[in-house]
């Protein structure tokens, strides 16, 4: 059977130069958001490739109303306060607007917010999920608005993926705890919420596995992250594994309420058993004893990702699209 030529689309002319589709389509509207050099470059190359328009899906697309629509899995959750200072500090900075959604740590409230956004004709989306159902990577696949995502790595194929290796920074803390600090019974309590815990609990897995150390000694609470669901966690630790000698926790709140439930009831942290957290919020030096945890540079990633996708909605270039954040064990009091 003889093989039909292939319709050139705007992803083929943005292949062809190098550039994002969002800027091609932007050029061939007359966007004022393109320099005319790059518009006559683009135009010049729609030709060469017989680029026929698709009125139907001309009528769909957006021209840039600088907005910028981040999705959050909660608003409750304090580890998203520096992730929205930072976006929205260089969305102001660049004059963009934000609109803030929340899914409820839901893929499918996620869809359904990246359906409304992209009917609002949002001009660029910075998600902090990297787990999506097929019908949201689909829309934002044929939408014009380039996508970030942020917090961990992703195997996604959207324009831009910044994130920390949450597996190897709770590993690395577990390898503390058994290697520098000799405990051998640690537990890992977690909240089932997102896709980041799974990740730092299969961390923890790794370090006890390799240490031939029990390795399920695990709990978990449907609560909100809260010092009162962590101290009913360290209650519920010790006396499901009273030779316990070490707690980490999949967040600072949670590791915060179990040292002070533990100063109630007497024990030490830090010398009668380890406590650690993860991200560094605010608070974690100041309690007493002060918080061992993993710090994670959120406001620095939501920045960096805000101004690379702002670069891509102007049809300008962007050095680095994938990168992967340090993050750093911070040593204290309880650990």
């Amino acid at each position: 059977m003889k093989n039909i030529k292939k319709r050139t689309t705007i992803s083929d002319i943005a292949a062809h130069l190098g550039i994002h589709k969002t800027t091609v389509s932007r050029a061939l509207k007359d966007s004022s958001s393109i320099s005319k050099a790059l518009s006559l470059k683009i135009k010049k190359a729609a030709k060469e490739l017989n680029y026929i328009p698709n009125r139907a899906a001309q009528s769909l697309s957006i021209q840039n109303n600088k907005t910028i629509a981040l999705l959050l899995p909660s608003f409750g959750n304090n580890v998203f306060n520096d992730v929205v200072s930072g976006v929205k500090a260089v969305a102001d900075e660049l004059g963009y607007a934000l609109m803030i959604g929340d899914s409820t740590y839901s893929e499918l409230g996620e869809e359904r917010i990246v359906e409304s956004y992209i009917q609002q004709a949002v001009s660029g989306f910075i998600l902090t999920s990297s787990r999506h159902t097929d019908e949201t990577i689909r829309m934002l696949k044929t939408s014009d608005a380039p996508v970030a995502e942020i917090m961990d790595m992703s195997e996604s194929t959207f324009d831009i993926n910044y994130g920390v290796n949450h597996f190897n920074a709770a590993k690395e803390m577990t390898d503390y705890l058994v290697n520098v600090k000799g405990r051998k019974k640690i537990a890992f309590c977690s909240l089932l919420l997102d896709w980041r815990a799974v990740l730092r609990k299969r961390g923890w897995e790794q370090a006890l596995h390799n240490a031939q150390l029990q390795d399920d000694m695990c709990l978990q609470s449907r609560a909100d992250a809260s010092f009162q669901a962590g101290a009913e966690l360290l209650v519920e630790s010790l006396h499901k594994w009273p030779d316990l000698d070490a707690l980490f926790f999949v967040s600072d709140e949670l590791a915060a309420g179990a040292v002070m439930e533990c100063n109630r009831r007497g024990i030490k942290p830090g010398k009668d058993i380890d406590i650690c957290g993860f991200n560094d919020l605010s608070f974690a030096k100041a309690i007493y004893p002060s918080l061992t945890t993993v710090s994670t540079p959120r406001r620095e990633m939501a920045e960096l990702a805000t101004r690379s996708l702002i670069s891509i909605i102007e049809g300008k270039s962007v050095s680095e699209t994938s990168k992967v954040f340090p993050y750093h064990i911070k040593l204290r009091e309880t650990a």
